[in-house]
């Protein structure tokens, strides 16, 4: 069973990655405009984060295994339009249908896990893959992304996902129980409303805002979602009936978790971006060849996530989201010198750290996360860390993003000999322009905007890295002061039941609230 649920979240986590090497291809084809193709981007993510909510409560109501086979389909379904699209609305359409069945999936992954694995270490071990699954499956993306579109159309990189659907789905029915709240709250159709919406239309300011900076869509979307967000905070205070559980967030250790995982997502989204332009404008790596790159984040989260496994229930969650988040940030300090002749080596050690970092703090926070949350609304939960998920990666490439993208802008804000002002004004513009930019320039002049690029480029990276290994280390030191240091924690001695039982200290970490799993 849990075969199936890591696979299934393996494929969603998937498809946010891998069609950004099929994107100069996919131009070609089916002739995209820009704002089309921007839209065929983002779209899959923006449905994603505004569902998420929404979708895990609506799970526990409806039975969690019933949804999550309705998610398969809806994801083979829209894969395999997505695969034979004709032209950019149809992609863009099957595109959001394909965020709708990965919102559906992602949260019930983890709200079985919860109802299935009723013993805390089989808990953790299961959330461990769960987690190393969830970062497998954005680091693979090129790399599949890259062999599907090297010897085939680029509508395969969609169409891989249908045979998978269809496989998980019959074992899914074959060796997942079902579980359902057994006395559903009455459904929060507003506050589901306003959770959509407000999410929605945050995420889209983010990621435009990362792009295009602080215009007046960019503000107007934003304050909005920010209005209606609040406004779902006041009626989930208020109304008998709430889409979820606020008295989760009066819990310490749910809480420093949620934040926990949206500071780990922000450590990577935009280390992403800026290593692929590295790699690719600066090295001359091909697409594929960068995602080969990306490996040693593999597997490092393949060895922290089930290290895990050991160190919460002896440890606790404190100490292990505190290795995971310093990991992250000293693995930012390895690349504060970076220059473009840089040796792989040096970057390979940087992912490693993280990798096993986000491993560390992820499955740690999963871990508090879903034993803080009642097995009956684990999908309400879900729904939350999925979101929070979401909003640290948008977060991050559009933070991280535009710092990168300002210092570069002021680091060639300088005159280049046999350069035209026209010119460096087009080179300003980011990485990419200004290569080619300098491929178009003949002989030196060429040679010397490529330079002086590369050297910018570089020193906004390093920049960035610093200011966020700091940040990281910061918060490693606050979730050392307010998380309990029982939370998590298992330990050994008398009971209730009788000597040797084996108690967990609740995730809030109080003394008075122990159970036994």
């Amino acid at each position: 069973m849990l075969a199936v649920l890591s696979v299934s979240l393996l494929v969603v986590a998937l498809d946010l990655t891998v069609l950004n090497v099929a994107l100069p291809t996919l131009s070609t084809e089916i002739e995209p405009s820009s704002v089309q193709l921007l839209w065929i981007v983002d779209v899959y993510s923006l449905v994603v984060a505004g569902l998420l909510i929404s979708a895990g409560t609506l799970g526990d109501r409806l039975g969690r295994k019933r949804f999550l086979c309705l998610g398969f389909l809806v994801f083979g379904a829209a894969s395999a339009v997505a695969a034979w699209a004709t032209d950019p609305a149809m992609l863009i359409a099957a595109r959001a249908l394909l965020g709708i069945g990965a919102a559906i999936i992602m949260p019930s992954t983890l709200s079985i896990i919860r109802n299935v694995f009723t013993d805390r270490r089989e808990r953790t071990v299961a959330l461990a893959v769960w987690a190393t699954m969830s970062a497998a499956g954005a680091a693979v993306g090129p790399v599949v992304g890259g062999v599907m579109i090297e010897h085939f159309w680029w509508g395969s990189v969609f169409l891989i996902n249908v045979p998978i659907m269809v496989v998980a789905l019959i074992a899914a029915l074959a060796l997942v129980p079902e579980s359902r709240h057994p006395n559903p709250p009455r459904w929060d159709a507003v506050g589901a409303v306003l959770s959509v919406v407000g999410l929605i239309s945050l995420v889209y300011a983010i990621q435009h805002g990362g792009a295009e900076g602080l215009e007046a869509q960019t503000i107007i979307t934003g304050v909005l979602g920010v209005v209606l967000l609040a406004a779902l905070v006041m009626r989930v205070l208020r109304v008998p009936d709430p889409l979820f559980d606020p008295g989760l967030f009066r819990n310490r250790a749910f809480s420093v978790a949620v934040t926990a995982v949206v500071l780990a997502m922000f450590g990577m989204g935009g280390l992403m971006l800026l290593l692929t332009q590295h790699w690719q404008f600066i090295g001359g790596a091909s697409p594929m060849e960068s995602g080969l790159r990306l490996l040693p984040l593999l597997l490092a989260t393949m060895i922290g996530a089930p290290a895990m496994s050991v160190i919460v229930p002896r440890y606790g969650t404190r100490y292990a989201m505190m290795i995971g988040l310093g990991l992250i940030g000293a693995a930012f300090f390895v690349l504060v010198n970076v220059r473009p002749d840089t040796e792989y080596w040096v970057f390979a050690v940087a992912l490693a750290g993280i990798g096993a970092g986000a491993g560390c703090a992820m499955t740690a926070a999963s871990d508090a996360i879903m034993s803080t949350a009642e097995a009956d609304s684990a999908g309400g939960a879900a729904g939350i860390e999925e979101t929070s998920y979401e909003l640290g990666n948008g977060l991050s490439v559009a933070i991280m993003g535009s710092i990168a993208a300002a210092l570069f802008r002021r680091e060639m804000d300088v005159s280049v000999p046999g350069v035209d002002e026209r010119y460096l004004e087009a080179a300003r513009e980011g990485l990419p322009d200004a290569v080619a930019t300098a491929r178009a320039l003949p002989g030196a002049a060429g040679e010397e905007l490529k330079r002086r690029a590369d050297d910018a480029f570089t020193d906004a990276f390093g920049f960035t890295s610093l200011c966020t290994g700091i940040l990281l280390v910061v918060v490693a030191v606050a979730v050392s002061l307010l998380i309990p240091r029982e939370a998590g924690r298992q330990v050994r001695g008398k009971a209730e039941h009788g000597e040797g039982t084996e108690e967990t200290v609740g995730a809030a970490g109080e003394h008075g609230s122990k159970h036994l799993d």
